[in-house]
């Protein structure tokens, strides 16, 4: 059997607190069953530090790379493997507080079944989306609550997880439901047109923001992006909406557009300027933003 060789990329500061004890298993496991024979650790200690490891590779320097991290952890570690060209698969080992894509892939966090996975080494080829000149994996957003993800303090999220989201979430609803939404014009060759909307999301998976099936239709492997625009409430859609929501079929409410894409355009026309999420980070460059699909951009290690 040939031994492999794997390079953990790590973030030391993620939600998980234990997790250096986890990888530190997993790398004695793999050793001593002899399923690698060379395991190298990169330690980030900054934005881009990941992104910038993973450019770096060549084809055939690691037959695995680890992405050791949150959500934005693993968003660097994608673009910088797909960016390097060198088709090393990507395992995730998930230390945020969230993990949208770990969890809709249901990939395995423990020791023991994390190492069976690599053992198997099975991959999956994944799309990736770019926004701008930025990647996604998981999701972009703007609008209302979309930047609930950088508010919370990081020593909240790691002393309460979801929780934390939770909380902030309950304290800025009321007063965002307040605000007069945006006007937004949307480019696409399935939508074209004016819209005023509190909230869009454009994800790859189906999994935003710990809700489990956000995006129904969703899928990491159909070269399409999911787009939903939750358009202005009206209290006389509102119950039907939620009981929609309840039955995973809220893409059909009056409420909201929902439609699959290659590409799409979206322009902020009206309102208070919105900041661009994209996998928990913020888009520097924002509205407008170029939202396309890459198909089969990276390979995934899969149980």
């Amino acid at each position: 059997m040939n031994m492999k060789r794997g390079l953990f990329i790590i973030n030391p500061s993620s939600g998980r607190q234990n997790i250096l004890d986890t990888v530190e298993s997993i790398i004695g496991k793999l050793v001593m069953r002899e399923i690698c024979d060379r395991v190298e650790v990169f330690y980030t200690k900054g934005k881009d530090d990941a992104k910038l490891r993973a450019m770096e590779l060549m084809p055939g320097q690691y037959d695995f790379v680890v992405a050791v991290g949150g959500d934005g952890t693993l968003n660097e570690v994608a673009a910088g493997l797909y960016l390097s060209k060198s088709n090393i698969p990507l395992a995730v080992i998930s230390a945020g507080t969230v993990n949208d894509f770990a969890n809709y892939l249901s990939l395995p966090q423990t020791p023991e079944p994390f190492v069976d996975m690599i053992e198997k080494f099975e991959c999956l080829s994944v799309d990736l989306g770019k926004v701008n000149e930025e990647y996604f994996i998981n999701v972009v957003a703007g609008g209302m609550l979309t930047d609930i993800a950088y508010k919370v303090p990081k020593d909240k999220k790691a002393a309460m997880g979801k929780m934390a989201y939770y909380l902030e979430f309950i304290a800025e609803f009321p007063k965002q439901l307040l605000d007069s939404g945006i006007k937004l014009h949307v480019e696409s060759e399935e939508f074209t047109g004016d819209t005023d909307a509190i909230v869009f999301i454009i994800t790859n998976t189906k999994s935003v923001g710990g809700v489990a099936n956000a995006l129904p239709l969703a899928s990491v492997e159909d070269g399409l992006l999911d787009v939903m625009i939750l358009k202005r409430v009206n209290p006389l859609t509102t119950p039907d909406a939620i009981v929609k929501f309840l039955q995973s079929e809220h893409y059909k409410a009056e409420d909201i557009e929902y439609f699959q894409t290659k590409k799409v355009r979206i322009e902020q026309i009206a309102g208070t300027p919105i900041v661009l999420d994209f996998d928990g980070e913020v888009l520097v460059d924002n509205l407008p933003a170029e939202i396309s699909v890459i198909e089969d951009a990276i390979q995934i290690i899969m149980p």
